[in-house]
Formats: C-alpha cells, structure tokens, sequence
C-alpha cells in the first residue's frame, strides 16, 4: 500500500482501541471535530469567514461564508460537510474549506444541517435544499449575483449534493431547486447507497473509514422503513443523468467508496456529462483533515484546489 505516511499514520490512530464508532456518539463527534484542530489545514489569513442563521420555513440552520479577502471570484459554492450524516460540522471542516477558499479563488457556504440519529434521513436533504434554496433567494445580499453558484460536499455530504443536484430525491422532500446548480463538486462521494462494492470488502479495515463506521453511519441515517426509498435515489442508479451539471469528482485509492466512485464516473462519461475527474492514487479517505505535518497530503490538496482554477477558466 503506498499510502502517504500522514495518512497512515492518522488511520493507525483511527483504529487504536475498539474503534470510534463503538464510542458514546458524542466522544466520536468530539474526536472527529478534533481531526481538524490536530492534523488539518488551520486557518488562512487571506480568507474571512462569517458565520450566520438562516430561516428556513419552521427552523433556523447554520451558514459559515468563506471568502477570499483579495480576490473576485468566479465561483461560489453551496458546501455539506461528510461524516456519514451522523457526525461533523463547521468544525470538523474549518480547515478545507478555508484552504479551498483561499486556493481555489472561491466563495464558499458551509451547511450545518442537522445530523442522524436525531434527524435521520431525509432530514440532512431536506435541510440541504432549503439551505440551498435560501441561497438562490439572497445572491444579492450574500453578494455572489456575479459568479457562477454550484453545491458540493465530501462523502456523505458528496451524497446530499448530488442526489439535490442531479434530483433524484422525486417525492420525498417538501419542495424542488429553485434554481439548477451551475456544477457540482464531489469529494469521495458516497453515491451508492446499497454498500455492496468490492472496495468496501477491500479497504475495510485499519484506514480512516472503516466498514464496521460505515455499516454505523447507514444504520443511524437510514431507518429500516425507508431503506428501500433511499438506495433508490442513489444518484448512481438515476437512469437519465444528461441533465447533470458539470461535475469535478475526486476519488482516492485506498477508500471504502472508491469503486463506486469510479463507477459513477464511468457513468457521467457515458451519458456525456462534462466531467473533471482527479483520482489520488496514494490517498484514503479522510485525507482532506491530514494535511498539517504532511507535505505529501498538502500537495495532493492543491491538485484538488486546482481543479476550481481550471473550471473558471474554461467558464
């Protein structure tokens, strides 16, 4: 395995004792929360943040805005954290995003949508759509009228934003986009809900993501009852995906998702999707928390900003 050593070495202490997903469900939030602090990118002073809350019919949700201080995008992006719809948040995330904001020249709206076993699913849709959809109402107060407005998000996040963009939510959420998405980017996207590809078998064990956290996130977020509904809107079953925006995808080697990411790319090739796919052959999943002491990983994340810069540039 050729998996560089940060990573490693973080997946080693991933796995120390019992696992994390045996832990009380708030140690395991905590910790997660706690990769960022540890290992991540860490702030950038050329990006500001502003966190707010927002109505969304009989609730209120949490944004944080992320801006490049000296730049003028082109690009602004609606973004849902990963953890499997049970753990994460503004926390969790701060580091990437405020690198991808500062790389990648972008604005960027972070979602903090309510979480599984709580709010299981489709909750964490149904606060994805409306926080999107509260974005389209304010492009001119949030100020990003002039630039082209997408969602993304990593992993389970990767799945909200591309069962939203590509709608193959049908019936189970109250309402529809208000306005189509301008691209999608998926970070390791969990797009297959079925959990039956051979990489699950293969790199379930002693990484970041593990099949024992994955066979916990899917029995928190997806009731029995609604299991059926669920894998059937997995954005990798949708039968017609020519109206899929364009797509940069990420997959990563050593991952528990790779082959249905790899599959689903396949997928949006054949149906004629423009897609910009970066496989990191000697990464696993995770790796966007890792990047402190590793230079490898730092390296692996600017090829993943870089993405954003060749999009713009073609727009």
């Amino acid at each position: 395995m050729k998996l560089i050593t940060g990573q490693r070495i973080l997946s080693k202490l991933s796995n120390l004792g019992p696992g994390l997903s045996r832990s009380p469900l708030g140690t395991f939030r905590f910790v997660y929360d706690s990769f960022d602090q540890l290992f991540g990118s860490g702030s950038r002073s050329d990006v500001t943040t502003e966190d707010r809350s927002i109505d969304v019919g009989e609730r209120e949700l949490g944004i944080r805005i992320y801006r490049p201080a000296k730049a003028e995008p082109k690009l602004t992006m609606v973004y849902f954290h990963g953890g499997g719809y049970v753990i994460g948040g503004f926390k969790s995330h701060h580091g990437f995003c405020s690198l991808l904001a500062g790389q990648a020249n972008i604005n960027l709206i972070t979602v903090d949508y309510r979480l599984a076993p709580e709010s299981p699913f489709p909750g964490p849709l149904q606060d994805g759509l409306d926080a999107w959809n509260w974005v389209a109402d304010y492009v001119a107060e949030l100020g990003v009228e002039q630039t082209k407005i997408g969602m993304g998000g990593d992993s389970a996040g990767g799945n909200l934003a591309a069962v939203l963009s590509m709608q193959t939510f049908g019936d189970l959420l109250d309402g529809d986009l208000k306005v189509a998405p301008a691209f999608q980017f998926l970070l390791y996207p969990w797009v297959d809900m079925s959990g039956e590809s051979d990489s699950i078998q293969r790199f379930g064990k002693g990484l970041i993501l593990t099949q024992e956290t994955m066979s916990f996130f899917r029995d928190a977020y997806l009731p029995k009852e609604l299991e059926p509904q669920a894998t059937k809107s997995s954005p990798i079953l949708c039968e017609d995906m020519s109206s899929t925006p364009d797509t940069l995808i990420v997959t990563a080697e050593y991952d528990v998702l790779r082959d249905e990411g790899l599959a689903f790319v396949g997928k949006l090739q054949q149906a004629q999707v423009s897609v910009s796919h970066l496989h990191l052959p000697d990464c696993t999943h995770g790796f966007i928390s890792t990047g402190k002491f590793s230079p490898a990983t730092r390296k692996r994340l600017n090829e993943v900003a870089a993405m954003f810069d060749t999009y713009a540039a073609s727009i």
